[in-house]
């Protein structure tokens, strides 16, 4: 093996609100499987630091970085729908947090990169986000249909583990799994 595709995430525990999001958006618009993709709900994450293709010393050396960490559990609240690259034209649907969350989550980010910088990772800016659906066929209406849910909550949950996650891509979607989990305390 050469090496595993990885990244850093924290899991959502509350699932059952966000499928039901889904479910409803999908009623609401009509969006055939052709044109979309919701994320199946053992899935559902949020990304702190996408890691790339790594091999298994260096799989080594980011667990003992996040052994390193210290952490609170972070309350979040799971409000507003956005897209990237943009609302307009958006190849993504996420789902946000509220500011509070949105803070202590950008927080344990930025712990989490400045231990990985110390071994030679560099990592983009995180936003805080959860995708819900990939689009697969631009959309003209997508801009409005996002913008009704902008102040809408979608449920609640306690984030209190940080994951090194596998990656691996198959013909039907991803396949994650945890290979390392650090608790906060």
């Amino acid at each position: 093996m050469n090496g595993v595709r990885t990244f850093i995430a924290v899991d959502v525990s509350n699932k059952n609100g966000i499928e039901n999001l889904q479910k409803e958006l999908l009623e609401i618009t009509r969006w055939s499987i052709q044109e979309v993709k919701p994320v199946e709900k053992q899935n559902f994450h949020f990304t702190l630091v996408f890691l790339g293709t790594v091999n298994l010393d260096t799989i080594d050396k980011i667990k003992a970085k996040l052994l390193e960490l210290q952490f609170k559990p972070i309350n979040v609240t799971y409000t507003g729908l956005g897209g990237f690259p943009s609302s307009n034209f958006a190849r993504v649907i996420w789902i946000g947090v509220n500011e509070e969350g949105r803070k202590r989550l950008s927080s344990l980010a930025e712990l989490v990169i400045s231990k990985l910088a110390e071994i030679g990772f560099l990592s983009k800016p995180f936003i805080p986000h959860m995708t819900i659906f990939r689009i697969k066929k631009e959309n003209s209406k997508l801009y409005n249909i996002l913008s009704k849910y902008n102040d809408k909550t979608f449920g609640s949950d306690v984030i209190n583990k940080i994951h090194l996650k596998r990656s691996d891509l198959t013909p039907a979607g991803p396949i994650y799994s945890d290979i390392f989990t650090v608790y906060a305390k």
